[in-house]
């Protein structure tokens, strides 16, 4: 049997993307690390941004506030406020956003059920 690949991954040093304010620094993924069954990142919102409104057809995600505060909007459920320590499941398919809606920047740890996370913007629009 073969030995695992065992590597650190580092946020100056993984993939990233822009999505709207958003910034998202890839620490496990198929791209990154080979992760074959899910995605983690890190996303940043400066004061007043935001991510797209959008939705992920084939996986959940888990998002998890780091510190800042944020407005949580998901589709056909009431806006949620967090901060730091506070944690949200997102279902599959189900459009959503978040707001900083604090004075510093958030930052959030992100958790997808899928190494190749897909984002579809609410327009339909494939990211």
């Amino acid at each position: 049997m073969e030995e695992p690949k065992i590597a650190v991954t580092r946020r100056g040093e993984v993939p990233s993307d822009g999505y709207g304010q958003a910034s998202i620094h890839w620490l496990v993924s198929r791209k990154t690390n080979g992760a074959r069954e899910l995605t983690v990142g890190i996303t940043t919102l400066p004061v007043g941004g935001s991510n797209p409104r959008h939705r992920h057809p084939n996986c959940e995600e888990a998002l998890y506030v780091l510190s800042g505060q944020i407005e949580h909007h998901i589709e056909g459920t009431p806006s949620v406020r967090m901060t730091a320590g506070d944690a949200i499941l997102v279902p599959r398919n189900l459009i959503h956003q978040a707001v900083n809606i604090g004075d510093a920047p958030a930052e959030l740890l992100v958790s997808f059920s899928s190494a190749e996370r897909k984002s579809v913007l609410a327009d339909n629009e494939e990211l």
